[in-house]
């Protein structure tokens, strides 16, 4: 009868309900985490018995009545028989699960290897040499940043700078004196008179602000920080957009190349959509 209770109580802890032992207290199964035993050594996490006198389990009492189908009173009788055979004194003696003395539960190696199959084993811990590795990385990493800073103030190119305009340079016309007879001057000025009209029509035409009336709405190609780009873009408008009435105006300190100005933004709107395809970012400005 002893060996079949201690069976039960057995099969109750593995299982991790715990058992809980009227007039005695509670044995149950903990989980511990690491536990440093020295300044090098860890005891890796094992399983333990533990025990308080609170009830925290399932009872024996009814364990045995579920098992042995029989009353609780029967069942009660059972355990009383069992704990007088077990209990010496202060301890109470289980046989292959451990001793209970007062409130302190010893397990019996048996049973530790069987709640902890894996063992319980002692793990030697070696602290690792500081390495310096990543300042040298580090600083290696700041030096090629600084580095290529240095080149880029040096060598490189603000990309925000504004690029100065090219303007076309229109080579002189070299005058050269002719001596010749009466006869021939009438000639030599025809010809002089025809290499420079050549010359002048070959020049091209510079797109000059005209001086128009002012409109409720613009049709705005771009705003230019130099006002010889924004005649530039007006050229190319010009030479695109046969129709385009191009005009500069002043807009925050800036340029603003205008295609097309009218009272009526709708026909802005109907302008700006027909040369999308050419200048897709036209855009409407409303002059207050």
């Amino acid at each position: 009868m002893v060996g079949e209770v201690n069976k039960i109580i057995f099969n109750m802890l593995i299982s991790g309900r715990g058992v809980y032992m009227p007039q005695i207290g509670t044995l149950y199964i903990e989980r511990q985490g690491a536990r440093k035993i020295s300044e090098h050594r860890l005891l890796s996490p094992r399983n333990v018995v533990r025990f308080t006198t609170q009830e925290q389990a399932p009872s024996l009492v009814d364990e045995i009545v579920k098992i042995a189908s029989c009353e609780r009173a029967q069942a009660e009788d059972i355990y009383s028989r069992w704990l007088a055979k077990t209990q010496e004194g202060n301890t109470v003696t289980i046989e292959s699960i451990g001793k209970l003395t007062d409130k302190s539960f010893a397990a019996e190696e048996s049973f530790k290897k069987t709640i902890n199959p894996e063992g319980v084993k002692t793990i030697i811990v070696r602290r690792r040499r500081k390495s310096h590795t990543w300042l040298f990385i580090l600083s290696g990493v700041c030096v090629v940043i600084a580095l290529g800073i240095l080149a880029y103030l040096l060598w490189g190119e603000s990309p925000s700078a504004p690029q100065p305009a090219a303007t076309p340079v229109t080579p002189p016309v070299t005058q050269t004196e002719v001596v010749a007879e009466p006869t021939d001057s009438l000639t030599t000025t025809a010809q002089a008179t025809g290499e420079t009209t050549e010359q002048a029509s070959a020049q091209p035409a510079e797109v000059a602000a005209p001086e128009s009336k002012e409109y409720a709405h613009y049709v705005v190609m771009g705003i230019f920080a130099n006002e010889d780009n924004a005649k530039r873009a007006a050229e190319q408008v010009a030479s695109k957009i046969k129709d385009a009435d191009c005009t500069i105006l002043p807009f925050k300190n800036k340029h603003m190349v205008t295609v097309f100005g009218c009272d009526s933004r709708a026909d802005c709107n109907t302008f700006a959509a027909s040369y999308r395809d050419i200048y897709p970012d036209l855009w409407i400005y409303d002059k207050k």
